[in-house]
């Protein structure tokens, strides 16, 4: 069957609420976005490195405090400076992907602050976009996260042809 026409099938297909329909353009959406995301944490990896001053780093709540532990959700926080080319900076990003967890899996959040590389001087390493220098995290990608993101990105994509097309 030709692109276009498969295409034009699966459309059809979603439109009408059928279930290969909807999973093949839901496959196809997380194949899209799990590549930008992909390409975003690559090219993180080489941004280059400076050391910075931590300021702040913790847990905290998000948006509002609730007074039932179990339905409080949490972010982690950070405040560093960093300087670049004789240009100070202030950072707040710990990485690129945020974390809204809820008080059961709060520890999640601090095993990520934990990944933050601190120095023997007290100092943070620090990596920032070289074309601008205000984009800045604390935590870039690691070869793990880059494989989770890619089986993300392909795994839909495969399943949907193993249940449909073989």
């Amino acid at each position: 069957m030709e692109l276009t026409v498969y295409l034009q099938h699966m459309w059809q297909l979603a439109t009408q609420g059928q279930t290969q329909g909807v999973w093949f353009w839901a496959a196809i959406y997380t194949l899209i976005i799990c590549s930008y995301s992909l390409l975003f944490q690559v090219r993180t990896r080489y941004w280059p490195v400076t050391t910075g001053e931590l300021v702040a780093l913790g847990v905290d709540t998000f948006a509002f405090a609730d007074s039932v532990k179990a339905e409080q959700d949490y972010i982690a926080k950070a405040l560093y400076t960093y300087q670049v080319a004789g240009v100070v900076y202030t950072g707040k990003k710990i990485s690129p992907w945020t974390f809204v967890a809820s008080h059961n899996v709060k520890a999640l959040l601090e095993l990520q602050m934990s990944a933050v590389q601190r120095l023997a001087d007290g100092k943070v390493k620090v990596y920032y976009n070289a074309n601008n220098p205000k984009k800045s995290y604390l935590i870039i990608a690691g070869k793990l996260g880059i494989t989770i993101t890619w089986a993300l990105s392909v795994l839909p994509l495969l399943a949907y042809y193993l249940k449909f097309h073989f």
